[in-house]
């Protein structure tokens, strides 16, 4: 008989979701293994925008740094800008139409830096998961195997069996579905449901040097409008990729568009060639070019996250419109809500409730983000195109009439620059979302019944963070000072731990976690933050932020979400803290 291995947990997948699973689970102290059925890391550049709580996960994992270091100096993504092309034969070609700040550059810099100790980043995915996939090697608890297809997973009421290739059996407490190819949730059953195949797109990765015919080097994306191409989502939109010189230039880049109506079924590389050349109207540009990717925009999200001891994340299960760059981010973020809690019920098979709260939690924030990055995808081509008087089936020489008028001087061009102001406004949902992207929370799921008020997972204002410690949302940021450094209050909870934040009656508070009888209060510590403590706050924004009393207390889970809150000193705080931590295991799996 073939020999069966056996792990904690199992993951399926070794794209940037997988691997950061495979980090965290090493640090929370659990064998596993990985396992990816290509032979390396991703040859498309595909995802570029990581959010600040994404970086803030990785901060947490000790790669922030190394992040940060191959990522895209700050200056070249602080704009988006809008042309008819870079150059051309007419006074209409190479005209920049709008331009706008976004991803926390510019005008939001302080607005950003003042809820995060970490800051957007544009990394794109083949840079980044070469730099997860060196860490998450480094741990002996981990074995990380590519080129190894998961061929077959079946799901038993206390272990999970996978076969690898055909003849290598696993056995795992857990599995992590991770791979974008969905053969887990196929092999579970799991479908998608929502909008698919919404547009045809093609997108070239490419080598060039176009630091001569840029118009602004601190734009990320620069999006074309060109009326021969139907528009903007037809005409396309390049952004740079890295790696970058002392200068901040970079000779590699992306290009996308939707297939039109005259396109070929499929783009090969003479065809893509020219639809750069006459998109960036520079016919002469020296292309090298690397790989030519087909997709379809889809906003789609799997039925079930969980079936029995298999758990889906990432692109398994969800698929995100990239409009809003919330697709990766969101997977980073479905595997920081669940590695803990499977570290818990893997230590400790009584806390395996805790895993209820993980589809409760997760998959309305997969259905709010799908809808909001569908309605970014509409809104970018709808409202700017409309603004300029453009549609897909507008003839190109009304296109170009109706782009001369914005140039016009008289009542008319005024008018549709103030259409066109108006519409980039608009993008606000797109490129200034603070609030979708830092302030997304669990209504329900395990947080105290405080939380549990009806409200959905994105908050009313998804332009600006409002940082609070209401259950279900993330803990504030503000700067800390400790005696040996600075450090944010998203720096105080230890891997896997529970963290009761106190200030006053700090005693009272540790004696009252030492008196729960209950598993999970083993794993809470107890932090005093205050002016008569080592570790202070730097301005005084803490105690307006934590929004308790001196003598209250916040109770954080180890992925940063405020899980109770007490506004003052109970008069049994044992008592109240005995009903909180049991709360945490008590998330309805079938709400």
């Amino acid at each position: 008989m073939t020999d069966i291995e056996e792990f904690g947990v199992v993951i399926v997948g070794g794209g940037p979701v997988g691997l950061t699973a495979s980090i965290m689970l090493s640090r929370l102290g659990v064998r596993h293994a990985l396992f990816e059925r290509h032979p390396g890391t991703s040859i498309h550049p595909k995802a570029i925008g990581l959010n600040q709580r994404t970086i803030e996960v990785f901060r947490s994992l000790g790669i922030e740094d190394d992040v940060r270091q191959a990522a895209a100096p700050p200056r070249t993504y602080e704009r988006t800008a809008w042309y008819t092309s870079f150059a051309g034969p007419t006074e209409l070609h190479g005209r920049r139409i709008a331009v706008r700040d976004a991803w926390g550059g510019g005008r939001y810099a302080e607005e950003y830096a003042r809820v995060s100790p970490c800051r957007y980043t544009m990394l794109p995915q083949i840079r980044l998961e070469p730099i997860l996939r060196r860490h998450a090697e480094t741990s002996p608890l981990a074995e990380i195997c590519f080129d190894s297809p998961v061929t077959a997973v079946s799901s038993r009421a206390d272990h999970v069996d996978v076969t690898v290739a055909g003849r290598r059996k696993v056995r795992a407490d857990y599995l992590i579905g991770a791979d974008g190819g969905r053969t887990v949730a196929d092999q579970l059953g799991v479908a998608m449901a929502g909008p698919t195949d919404l547009l045809d797109m093609v997108s070239a990765h490419f080598t060039a040097d176009l630091s001569p015919y840029l118009p602004d080097d601190g734009c990320l994306i620069n999006w074309f409008v060109n009326p021969d191409f139907g528009g903007s989502i037809g005409s396309g939109y390049l952004y740079h990729l890295g790696p970058w010189d002392a200068r901040g230039v970079s000779k590699e880049w992306v290009f996308a568009c939707a297939f039109g109506p005259d396109d070929p079924e499929r783009f090969d590389e003479r065809g893509m060639v020219a639809r750069i050349h006459r998109s960036l109207g520079l016919p002469d540009l020296q292309i090298d070019l690397h790989s030519i990717s087909h997709w379809y925009i889809r906003s789609v999200v799997a039925e079930r996250f969980r079936q029995d001891r298999c758990f889906l994340v990432g692109d398994a299960a969800h698929s995100i419109p990239p409009w809003g760059a919330l697709g990766l981010n969101t997977g980073i973020q479905d595997v920081h809500n669940l590695a803990w809690k499977l570290a818990a019920a893997v230590r400790s098979p009584e806390l395996e409730p805790l895993l209820h709260s993980f589809e409760v939690e997760r998959r309305p924030v997969a259905l709010a983000v799908a809808e909001n990055s569908l309605a970014n995808f509409r809104n970018h081509g709808g409202v700017v195109d409309t603004a300029l008087g453009l549609g897909p089936a507008t003839p190109p020489e009304q296109g170009w009439a109706a782009l001369a008028e914005l140039w016009s001087d008289g009542p008319a061009g005024d008018r549709k620059r103030a259409a066109l102001n108006r519409a980039v406004t608009v993008l606000d949902k797109e490129f200034h979302a603070h609030g979708a992207e830092n302030g997304f929370r669990y209504p329900a799921g395990a947080p105290a019944p405080e939380a549990a008020n009806g409200r959905g997972p994105l908050p009313a204002d998804t332009l600006v963070h409002h940082p609070t410690t209401a259950p279900g949302h993330h803990l504030p940021h503000t700067w800390l000072t400790t005696p040996d450094r600075r450090r944010s209050t998203l720096d105080l909870p230890a891997p896997g731990r529970l963290l009761l934040v106190v200030d006053e009656h700090a005693p009272r508070w540790r004696d009252a976690v030492a008196r729960v009888r209950h598993p999970l209060a083993a794993l809470v510590d107890v932090v005093a933050v205050g002016a008569d403590h080592p570790i202070r706050p730097v301005d005084g924004r803490w105690e307006a932020l934590r929004e308790v009393d001196g003598s209250g207390a916040l109770l954080v889970r180890p992925d940063s979400i405020i899980a109770w809150r007490c506004t003052e000193l109970p008069a049994e705080p044992a008592q109240a803290l005995d009903t909180a931590v049991r709360g945490l295991l008590t998330a309805d799996p079938e709400r």
